[in-house]
C-alpha cells in the first residue's frame, strides 16, 4: 500500500487486489487526514485479505487437482479432448500455436499462473494485430481455461473478466479483410488452363461453395450418380450438406460429368493425394499455396481458392 499526491493536488492510495493493482482519491490534500481515511477503511486489512484470498484459492486448487497442473500438460490433455470431440483439425492446431505463444510471452508454466492480467496483456498487446487474429486469441484461451475449470485444474475461469480493447485498435485493424469473389470470365479462364485436381476443384468450389478442405476429402460414397446428388459432412462445422447435381445453381448437371471423368485410383476417396496432404496439418497449406501460385501465373491477382465460395454465395443471392 502506498499514499501519495495525485496531478490535481490530492492524495491517492494505491494498494492491490485479488485482480491488481488499484488507486483510489482520497480527495483530501491534507497528508495526517489522507492517513486517518486509509486507517479507517482498513486498506491494509483489505489488501493482506485480499493475498489471503489468492492463497487460498491457489492452494484449494492445488489439493483438488492433486498439485500445480504444467502448463504443457494441461494443452497436451485440452487437445486430447478436442479431438474426442471430432473438432477440426485445422482448428485444433490453430488455437495450440496461440497457447503455445500465450505461455511463451507471458512466461507461463503452469495453468493456475494465468490470470486476467495476463491473459489482457496477450490478446491487447500493442502491434499490428487486428480484431479478428485478438479475438481468436481469446477464444483459444477461454477453451483451455473452460476445460481446466472442468477438470478442477482451477476454481475460476479468469477469461470471462478478460475482453479485448477496441479502443485502443485503429478503424483498419477493426475492419475485417474484405474477399474478392473470383468472376465469371476469371473462372472460365481458370477451366481452360488448370489441369487435373486444380481444374475440378475449381469446378466443385464455384458450383457448391465446398472448401477446399472438403474436395480434398470428398469420398465416392458422398456421390450418388443414380439420384445425382452430393452428400457432404463439412470438416470445419460437422454439417451434412446434401446438394442436387442437377440443379441450375449447381452447373445443371456439369458436375455430373466432370465428377464421372474422373480416374478412380482409390476406393474410399476421390482424390487420394490431396486428401494424405489435408490430413497433414504440417503440410495442408501446399494445397493453396499451389494453387496461389497458379492464380498468379494466370494474372489474377488479391484472390484465392476461397474467392470461389464467396463467387457461389455472391451467384446465390442473386438468384
Amino acid at each position: 500500500m502506498k499514499i501519495a499526491k495525485n496531478r490535481s493536488g490530492n492524495y491517492a492510495v494505491r494498494f492491490k487486489t485479488a485482480s491488481g493493482y488499484t488507486t483510489k482519491s482520497l480527495g483530501t490534500k491534507s497528508l495526517s487526514e489522507a492517513k486517518l481515511l486509509v486507517k479507517e477503511a482498513k486498506i491494509e486489512e483489505i489488501e493482506s485479505a485480499a493475498k489471503i484470498g489468492a492463497l487460498q484459492r491457489e492452494a484449494i486448487a492445488s489439493i483438488v487437482s492433486g498439485g500445480d497442473v504444467k502448463m504443457q500438460d494441461a494443452i497436451s490433455e485440452w487437445k486430447d479432448y478436442k479431438a474426442n470431440l471430432a473438432q477440426s483439425e485445422n482448428t485444433i492446431f490453430s488455437q495450440e500455436a496461440i497457447l503455445q505463444a500465450f505461455a511463451s510471452r507471458q512466461k507461463i508454466n503452469s495453468i493456475n499462473q494465468i490470470n486476467e492480467s495476463s491473459i489482457s496483456a496477450y490478446i491487447n498487446e500493442p502491434g499490428d494485430v487486428k480484431l479478428g487474429a485478438r479475438e481468436q486469441r481469446l477464444s483459444a484461451i477461454k477453451s483451455l481455461l473452460q476445460f481446466s475449470v472442468a477438470k478442477c485444474y482451477i476454481l475460476t475461469d479468469p477469461s470471462k473478466l478478460v475482453a479485448v480493447d477496441k479502443s485502443k485498435l485503429t478503424h483498419k485493424k477493426k475492419e475485417k479483410k474484405k474477399r474478392k469473389p473470383i468472376t465469371e470470365f476469371e473462372f472460365h479462364h481458370i477451366m481452360k488452363h488448370a489441369e487435373h485436381f486444380n481444374k475440378q476443384a475449381t469446378a466443385l468450389a464455384w458450383w457448391t461453395g465446398m472448401r477446399l478442405s472438403d474436395i480434398a476429402r470428398l469420398e465416392w460414397d458422398s456421390i450418388d450418380f443414380e439420384s445425382r446428388t452430393l452428400i457432404v459432412h463439412t470438416k470445419k462445422t460437422d454439417t451434412r450438406i446434401c446438394l442436387p447435381l442437377d440443379h441450375k445453381l449447381l452447373g445443371g448437371g456439369e458436375l455430373v460429368k466432370l465428377l464421372a471423368d474422373i480416374e478412380v485410383s482409390n476406393k474410399t476417396y476421390v482424390f487420394p493425394q490431396q486428401c494424405e496432404l489435408d490430413k497433414d496439418v504440417s503440410r495442408r497449406a501446399t494445397l493453396s499455396t499451389y494453387y496461389g501460385r497458379m492464380l498468379a501465373r494466370l494474372g489474377i491477382e488479391g484472390k484465392s481458392f476461397h474467392s470461389l465460395r464467396h463467387s457461389f454465395v455472391s451467384r446465390c443471392r442473386q438468384e
